[in-house]
């Protein structure tokens, strides 16, 4: 064989192997590895915060796995703890986690963060990386951070321009001037603040007073006292647990007598109640939420959860379901681990019925869905007003 006959050889076989690795990685993308036994998931939970978060998701989970599991494997979660012993979830401690979740363990998606400041530092991490979340976040810039960024909760600026039309509302609290307080520099605290204010100054009121206090505080007497000075109708608290009842508490002991307003950040209800010695000063408040223990659609949501964990569901639990849920149906409907493919799924998810209802995503990745005005009557959050999206 001379050597001109053996280079062509040599290209054939060579071409033959290239096209076969080339067809071998396409299927490798449109179908599960039969390496792979289980199919990884990373979450990340703030222990101390809402651990009911990956309760939520786990019964999804459960879900998914007894129905045969996804792409005819089991889901498996690996769940990282970004809070430990801080106050609050910890920003650094969240981009780690990601990193982790995504180049050690080689999860394909992950749920979580709650804390919308967390998320927008994540964002880019698992955008770069190219790897779905879906957050427990609220914040509207959290999806900018990166294309494959989603949120399964109702937006911040939502509930914020949802809570100023009905404080304004002549047939509801007739309210003509407000006052907002909010954490120092978080985003969800931000945006939730922003919203009513413009919101509730766009429709006739006037807001009074705005104050913001810094992250670990437990001193708000010089804030709540400009606030008590301009005797506001409404007073929206756009904070966390503790701070809520602790605000609202000292409010009235200052002489404060403005009908106290929130979001979903008030949605852990055995936390809420359970800083004060006497939950009095909360009672007749009015908080958004998108999720109901009261609402016939979430009914079996409702029912799988307290039989599980013998105890109702709260809103962090209705996130972490519906985000495994989604998740889950974006899987299905890809036919593949692809994350672009995915992420893709994700974006085309409609009428979707978990713990929640939502009508779609919109171009930003934005779940479009309804909310739930409650309010607390004797230490019980009780169904006030259903509102459309």
């Amino acid at each position: 064989m001379n050597t001109k006959s053996f280079i062509s050889i040599y290209v054939i076989i060579f071409t033959i192997f290239a096209i076969t690795i080339s067809g071998c990685e396409k299927v490798s993308q449109m179908l599960p590895s039969e390496a792979v036994s289980s199919i990884k998931i990373g979450v990340i939970q703030p222990s101390g915060l809402a651990p009911s978060f990956t309760k939520g998701a786990e019964l999804a989970r459960t879900q998914v796995n007894d129905n045969g599991g996804l792409l005819g494997m089991q889901v498996e979660f690996i769940v990282m703890d970004n809070q430990g012993e801080r106050d609050l979830p910890d920003v650094d401690e969240s981009i780690r986690i990601a990193k982790t979740l995504i180049e050690d363990e080689r999860v394909v998606a992950i749920l979580g963060p709650l804390l919308s400041t967390n998320s927008t530092q994540v964002g880019p991490v698992v955008t770069e990386l190219k790897t779905p979340i879906i957050t427990g976040s609220s914040g509207h810039s959290v999806t900018s951070t990166g294309d494959y960024v989603f949120i399964a909760v109702a937006l911040s600026s939502i509930q914020g321009a949802t809570t100023a039309r009905f404080a304004f509302d002549p047939n509801e609290l007739d309210a003509k001037t407000a006052a907002t307080i909010r954490q120092e520099g978080d985003v969800y605290s931000n945006a939730v603040a922003d919203a009513f204010e413009d919101n509730f100054e766009r429709l006739g009121g006037e807001v009074v007073a705005t104050e913001s206090y810094p992250h670990g505080t437990r001193d708000f007497d010089t804030h709540l006292t400009n606030i008590n000075d301009a005797a506001p109708n409404v007073l929206l608290i756009a904070g966390f647990i503790p701070e809520v009842p602790l605000i609202a508490s000292r409010a009235r002991e200052l002489g404060i007598d403005a009908t106290f307003i929130g979001t979903n950040a008030w949605d852990i209800p055995d936390a809420l109640f359970n800083i004060l010695d006497n939950n009095t000063p909360l009672e007749g408040s009015f908080f958004t939420r998108d999720f109901s223990v009261d609402s016939p659609d979430a009914a079996e949501f409702v029912k799988a959860y307290t039989e599980t964990y013998k105890e109702p569901p709260d809103g962090p639990s209705s996130w972490g379901y519906d985000a495994m849920s989604l998740l889950a149906i974006a899987i299905k409907k890809a036919g593949t681990l692809n994350p672009t493919a995915v992420r893709d799924a994700l974006t085309n998810v409609t009428d979707y019925q978990g713990a929640s209802s939502i009508s779609h995503f919109d171009e930003n990745r934005h779940p479009v869905k309804g909310l739930l005005l409650h309010t607390i009557r004797n230490e019980q959050i009780v169904l006030y007003k259903v509102i459309d999206p």
